[in-house]
Formats: structure tokens, C-alpha cells, sequence
């Protein structure tokens, strides 16, 4: 008898609590979904002048025997007439082939965002044009490049023919890569072939360059000269923009 008046006494409550407004309890309120973000344009500025700081510079396209000598980097005055500071990068190219760049990562782009960008450079320079040069005259045979890539550029060595490249596609001399644009060549008309003077130009290219940001909206930039110039070269980066849009 004491286990059924149990029973009945708990379907009672269960039955006064439904009568007290059980089915009345409020839920509480959803949150609205959050919209994705939408890529837009944006403009990268890139002024060397003010610093290097976060660029780090390297050299690809070449093998052991003919590893590039005098190589350097390093923020820096620049000669008369031009003026200020730039960032300067020095090597001699002793494989007939040699890409010397710099390198950075950017932030602020969606993640996962399918984009395409296009670049100016400005550097100044004492390569003049119509000059003699071993392998191709300095002023017609060194290209300025610039390149986006979502990983990080690294150089690596191939196994197939020995020779450490950069692990992206920036092209080969003047011949533009994927995620490689050429944007002129590096010699200023108007220079003495004997390289007392420097100057300072502008190339650029309107050819994109498709790339992805990464999980957290990075990617890089690289900026650099691909060599046919059997010799020493040596230039000043002054800055360079990167005009970016989405896909």
C-alpha cells in the first residue's frame, strides 16, 4: 500500500507543477548567425625608408659550384643625387641565374579568401642601358619581380637537377611565373655605362596575381631582381605598393 500511495503522490506534484505554468518556461533568446566577412580591395604601401624591419632577404637558382658570392642586405643611405634611405641588396651572380630577394608576410586579409594582386616597385639604381655586359648587359638583363604566395617562400634544393629554388613559381628572367610578375628591367636610360651616378624609376606590372590568404589572413610578398648578368649587382629598394582585390 506504501508503494502506491508513492506513485500517486508523485504524479500529483508532477500534475501541480504542470498547472503552475510548466509549459510556460522561457527559453533563452538565440543569438543572430554571424555573417561571414566579405573580402574588399586594399592597398599595401610598402616604404623602405622608414625601416627592414620583419623583410628577410635570401638568394635561389643556383647550385653549389657556382653558389652566388658578395651577397648582402641591409638597410642603407643612398648615394647622391637620389638621397635617403632604402634597402640595399648586393650579389654577384656566378650560375647565369640568379634571383635576389627580400621577403615579408602581410596580415589583415580575410581568412580563406581567394584574392588577386598587382605591384609597383621603386628602387634607384647606377645600371644604365646600351652598355656591355658578361652574360647580358645590368641594365637589359636584370628583371625586377615581384611575387605573392600564401606559404611562406623558403629556398630548397631540388633533387631532380641539384639546384636550390624558391618553392613558389616567380618565373624565370624575363619570363613571369605564376605567383612571379616581372615588372621591367632594372637599367635607367640616361646613365653613364660607367656606373658613377644613380637614379631612381618605377616598374610595374598590370598582370595579377591569384593567391588565398591563409586560416589567420596572411600572405607574403616577395620583391627581388632574377639575373642574367654574369657580375656584381647591387640595388637600392625604395618601396613598392601592392594593389589588392578579391576574387
Amino acid at each position: 500500500m506504501q508503494k502506491t500511495w508513492t506513485s500517486s503522490l508523485a504524479a500529483a506534484v508532477l500534475l501541480a507543477l504542470t498547472a503552475c505554468g510548466g509549459d510556460n518556461l522561457q527559453q533563452p533568446p538565440q543569438a543572430a548567425p554571424v555573417a561571414p566577412p566579405v573580402p574588399t580591395a586594399a592597398t599595401i604601401t610598402i616604404d623602405f625608408s622608414k625601416g627592414i624591419d620583419g623583410w628577410t632577404a635570401g638568394v635561389a637558382d643556383y647550385k653549389d659550384d657556382n653558389e652566388p658570392t658578395e651577397t648582402g642586405a641591409g638597410w642603407s643611405k643612398l648615394p647622391p643625387p637620389v638621397g635617403g634611405t632604402g634597402y640595399y641588396l648586393i650579389s654577384h651572380n656566378n650560375s647565369d641565374d640568379l634571383f635576389t630577394f627580400t621577403k615579408r608576410q602581410f596580415s589583415g586579409l580575410v581568412p580563406n579568401a581567394k584574392y588577386t594582386v598587382t605591384f609597383e616597385m621603386t628602387y634607384a639604381t647606377n645600371a644604365a642601358t646600351g652598355c656591355f655586359g658578361v652574360g647580358g648587359a645590368r641594365g637589359e638583363n636584370v628583371y625586377m619581380v615581384a611575387g605573392a604566395a600564401t606559404d611562406e617562400p623558403k629556398v630548397v634544393k631540388q633533387s631532380s637537377d641539384n639546384r636550390y629554388r624558391l618553392n613558389f613559381d616567380h618565373g624565370d628572367q624575363a619570363v613571369s611565373g605564376k605567383q612571379g610578375k616581372v615588372l621591367g628591367t632594372q637599367g635607367i636610360e640616361g646613365l653613364d655605362c660607367g656606373g658613377t651616378e644613380f637614379a631612381k624609376a618605377t616598374r610595374k606590372s598590370e598582370e595579377a596575381i591569384a593567391f588565398t590568404a591563409d586560416k589567420d589572413g596572411k600572405f607574403w610578398i616577395v620583391l627581388g631582381t632574377d639575373s642574367a648578368f654574369e657580375g656584381t649587382n647591387d640595388i637600392y629598394l625604395l618601396g613598392a605598393v601592392a594593389s589588392i582585390k578579391p576574387q
